[in-house]
Formats: structure tokens, sequence, C-alpha cells
């Protein structure tokens, strides 16, 4: 008998994206581009036909939706070595649980059935037509993000180090605006980061929006707007309860939030939980993201963040947050300036920033201890030997602390950056 072991279990599952270009009757001549304008380009069916005929489950999309006319765009799922899983139950899988074909075989087929050419990659980018050092390619899936809610200005230098990317940080009227650095920087740590208020989480992914809602560290609910896939199901219906057919929807699946639990979160009025409801149903809304954080009242520059129309370097007051080693993250989490109200914010800006009443205070308080631990070990009103060992001792240590706490220069408390 042949060996049949899978090795699946060093392959990971990953999208895998199919380009399928615009037909072009130039050949070698050098004709112009408007040449290929009465050529007609493939369509969503006839792909669709040929990766059913391969039985690739997938999802299509005509590229002029995407901006991209001429081209239309599938996504499936596929093993990190570039196999494309098929719906296939007539065939015994060689290597995994299904049957799969090589990208490069189905990326040849289109090509043959279609006249066209075709690419496959782990990346949604269409090329430029530009020629050259100047070609611009249309990257569908360019992401940017940004993350609204009470999230404490002093755990940001720690959320940075979960998060291992540079983050910007600003609040607007209260309320804290976070953006990765980088526009591409993965955000998840922010979000679900623990609160007793909810947190928001906004991406945008090309034309998809997509909104988190986050309280205490778990998701309550979450929503996608932006077009719609067209599905592909080799088995023509047949068999729409097939594992790998299970795969590619629940990989590509499109949250849907409910209005109502939305509502709960922000005790929004029937009349602002109409209104929700009527923007989550929108599919094709223009701008979902300013239009929650009016309804929630949450600041729109959030919104305006997460769409790329603007620099969060530009947000007002707004602070760049390095990604630091845990031990220095979490010293800056306690030399951080808090900017919000309360008593615990308000003792830790008074150590940090140490007024005048701070040092006359924290001077007479080292004295006392250093007096009474003497007079302690000493056995000066002591209420026994070794009550007064042990009272002695903890006024050492409080001695010690606090002229350590006092010896703490400026630049370690975080005032020197």
């Amino acid at each position: 008998m042949h060996d049949v072991t899978s090795g699946t279990d060093q392959l990971a599952l990953v999208p895998l994206f199919i380009a399928v270009e615009p037909r072009d009757p130039r050949g070698e001549a050098d004709l112009p581009l408007e040449a290929i304008e009465h050529v007609p380009a493939a369509t969503v069916g006839e792909v669709a036909d040929v990766l059913g005929q391969l039985g690739v489950p997938a999802d299509l999309m005509d590229g002029a939706v995407l901006g991209a006319p001429g081209w239309v765009v599938a996504r499936t799922v596929g093993w990190s070595d570039g196999r494309i899983v098929r719906w296939a139950p007539d065939e015994n899988p060689v290597d995994g649980p299904y049957p799969t074909l090589s990208s490069d075989d189905v990326a040849a087929y289109l090509a043959r059935a279609l006249d066209v050419a075709c690419r496959i990659a782990t990346d949604l980018e269409i090329p430029g037509e530009t020629p050259g050092d100047d070609a611009v390619g249309l990257v569908i899936e360019a992401r940017a993000g940004a993350v609204v809610g009470r999230i404490r200005s002093t755990d940001v230098p720690r959320l940075a180090y979960l998060t291992g990317a540079d983050l910007w940080f600003a609040q607007v009227d209260g309320i804290s605006v976070i953006a990765g650095v980088e526009p591409a920087a993965d955000l998840e740590a922010v979000v679900t980061s623990p609160t007793s208020t909810p947190t928001i989480g906004l991406e945008r992914n090309g034309p998809w929006r997509r909104m988190g809602l986050v309280r205490g560290g778990q998701m309550v609910t979450a929503h996608e707007w932006g077009p719609r896939w067209f599905r592909v199901d080799p088995s023509g219906g047949a068999d729409p309860a097939s594992g790998v057919l299970s795969l590619v929807d629940d990989y590509f699946s499109a949250p849907t939030a409910d209005a109502d639990e939305i509502a709960q979160q922000f005790d929004l009025s029937p009349a602002q939980t109409d209104r929700l409801t009527t923007l989550l149903d929108d599919a094709d809304a223009d701008d979902p993201f300013t239009a929650l954080m009016r309804l929630l009242g949450l600041p729109v520059e959030a919104a305006e963040v997460a769409e790329g129309w603007l620099p969060p370097a530009d947000l007002p007051d707004v602070r760049r947050i390095e990604s630091q080693p845990l031990v220095r993250a979490l010293w800056s989490s306690v030399t951080t300036v808090p900017t919000e109200p309360g008593r615990l914010n308000d003792l830790q800006r008074l150590w940090i920033e140490r007024p005048t009443a701070y040092w006359v205070v924290a001077g007479a308080e080292t004295v006392l201890c250093a007096v009474g631990a003497a007079l302690a070990l000493r056995g000066a009103g002591a209420p026994g030997p070794r009550g007064r060992r042990v009272l002695g001792r903890a006024l050492v240590a409080l001695t010690v602390l606090n002229l350590a706490d006092l010896a703490v220069p400026r630049r370690l408390r975080g005032l020197g950056r």
C-alpha cells in the first residue's frame, strides 16, 4: 500500500484571490489602449462556469464594482502551499481532507478556457496599466482602522506592546481615539482591551467597512457594509452541506449586527434605534462610519481616521506611543500623565509632576518613618520585643521606599520625554 498520510498539520488555511484580466487584442502590435474597448471582457458568469467545472467553490465580483472595469475577481480558500480546495465527491483526497488543485493549474485552465490572463495570490491586488516605475496598482484590500472608546491614556503603552506596533493616541471630548502609525496595523488587541464601557473598532478594507462592538474584552456584535459577492456552488445546489463549501462560506462570512444589541450598550432612544436599523440594513451606505459615530455620540474624527481621510497624526493633542518591551511598556504606563479625571488619576499626576506640596509631605513622611524606626528598634514605647522588631523593620522599609521614590529623576518619571 502507498503512504497517503496527510501533511496538512504543517499547513494553514489562507484566502486565495483570483484576478481575471480584461481581454487584450493587441498582441505584439503597438496599438493604443482604445483598441481593446470593442473586445468584450470575460463576464462573471463565464468565470463562474469555469470554476464550477473545476469544482472550485468561490465568491465572484465584477471588477467594475471595485473600480477596475474589465476585470473579474474571485476569492476562495486553500492551503498555504498554494493548493486550492475543490468540491469533488468522487475523488479521494491525497493530501488533506479535501481534493485540491494547485493555483498554477487553476490559473492556466482559466486562461485557456476564457482566452485571458489570470493571476492568483493571497493578496487581492489589480496591477495598474501604466508601465515602468510609475505603475500604480489598485490594492482592493488597502486597510485602515481606528478604535474609539473610553480607553485610559495610561493603558496605551501596554496596548502598543500587545499590538506590536506604534500607535497614535488622542482624546476628543473625553473619548479616546487610537490608530496605528502604520495604516495596516492590526488593532485587535486595542479594541478587545477589557473596559467597563463599550469600545468600537472601525476598519476599512478596500470598499468594505466593518465595525466591531466590544465590552469587557468580549465581542458583543459586529457588522460589515460593502459590495456583495456572487457565490459559486460547484455542486449546483446538490450538496449545500458539503464541508468544502462550508469552509469557504465560514471563512468569508460577513457579520450582521442587531441594532438592539448596540442600542442597549449606548442607551439609544427608539427613534435612534430605528435610524440605526436603517443604517445597518443599507449595505451600500456611502459613509456608514460617520453616521454610526453621530448616532452613538462618539467623535466623528474616529470615522475620518478609519476611512483614511484624516491622518491620525493630525488629531488634536495627539501623542505617538511607541511599542516597547514589556517591562519598559509597564513603566511607561506608570509614568504616563493621565488625561482623564478621577482620584487614582489625580494621585498618578501628583506623583509624576510633583508640586512643592508633594516634596513637603513626602519629605515629612520620610523623616517621621526614620524617627519612628529608630525609636522602635531602641525599644522606646514598644509593646513588646517581637512587636518592636516588626514595627521597626516596617518603618525602615517605608523609609527606604520613600527615599528611593524621592530620588526618581524627572526623566524616569516621563517628564523628560
